[in-house]
């Protein structure tokens, strides 16, 4: 674990609140959807090479392409090392225009103001905004991982299938399932330090014909001292009841038990997720925004 620990405060003993955020502890927290980004892409490249998923390197972090109808796939963490430059720029552009989709990049409120004139210039417009979220974690803080008539068992590979269909299910209750997303899902689950977790009701994991009710995601990352959470999933009858509170729960606990310092979520404004993360002690560090250049705004 090589970063330092992340300058976080307690308040009122229902929560951390960020004190300071700065590009070093930005660069941990867009680490949180940087990394995945590159595995899942990385990983299609060997499993799914007629997608051409691609990785590119650039300015203090990577633009990613996992698929033209993809969800994931845009450029995290540019600027956050120093300035960036049009030559930079136009080399993300390239990438994505080679993949015949739209330029899109990550903009944190500490992203170097260099970037974000480049994309004013060049008529880039917001397609969308996340929160990021963060806690500190202590050693000796423990947390209820818990669900009454649930109980939580780590997939193994060949149920990455299982977890993915899952994942759908509670996502997408009516159907209406993207293009290829099982594909850019799966990753998420097999990516190295992957906490990928199945729930089941109570006594029914192994059972023939007995299917999970939910799951969740997440990784930890030794380089960042940090673990990253998402990708939690319930089917709609069993929503409601504790589900998601205790997979946080579950996997925050084993991060302090390795002794991770930091937990960062990224999520929506509004959500459900938002709501379980704060009331996990998790706090606004920042909101950022996609950008995205349409083919023809030159």
């Amino acid at each position: 674990m090589t970063e330092s620990t992340p300058r976080l405060r307690a308040t009122n003993g229902k929560g951390i609140q960020m004190k300071f955020v700065d590009t070093k502890l930005a660069r941990r927290l867009e680490a949180a959807e940087d990394m995945p980004q590159v595995a899942i892409a990385q990983q299609l490249q060997w499993t799914n090479p007629e997608i051409g998923a691609e990785v590119l390197d650039i300015a203090g972090g990577h633009a990613t392409f996992t698929g033209k109808t993809s969800v994931v796939g845009r450029a995290v963490g540019m600027g956050l090392c120093g300035p960036v430059s049009a030559a930079e720029l136009d080399q993300v552009e390239a990438f994505y225009k080679k993949h015949e989709i739209p330029a899109q990049v990550d903009i944190t409120p500490v992203t170097d103001g260099s970037l974000l004139e480049l994309l004013k210039a060049r008529g880039y417009v917001i397609a969308e905004l996340n929160n990021v979220l963060a806690r500190e974690l202590k050693p000796d803080e423990r947390f209820n991982e818990e669900a009454p008539g649930f109980e939580f068992r780590a997939f193994s590979l060949e149920q990455t299938e299982l977890w993915t269909q899952t994942m759908l299910r509670g996502f997408f209750p009516d159907g209406g399932v993207p293009e290829n997303l099982d594909k850019v899902l799966a990753p998420m689950a097999t990516m190295p330090r992957s906490l990928a977790t199945l729930v089941w009701r109570a006594g029914e994991a192994g059972k023939a014909g007995a299917q999970p009710v939910g799951c969740c995601g997440g990784f930890l990352s030794s380089e960042h001292g940090m673990i990253a959470l998402g990708g939690t999933s319930t089917v709609a009858e069993c929503r409601g009841r504790g589900i998601q509170t205790a997979a946080i729960g579950r996997r925050l606990n084993i991060a302090i038990k390795e002794g991770y310092n930091l937990a960062v979520i990224v999520t929506q404004g509004n959500t459900t997720s938002m709501r379980n993360a704060e009331r996990m002690g998790f706090s606004l560090a920042y909101s950022k925004a996609t950008a995205v250049k349409a083919f023809g705004n030159d």
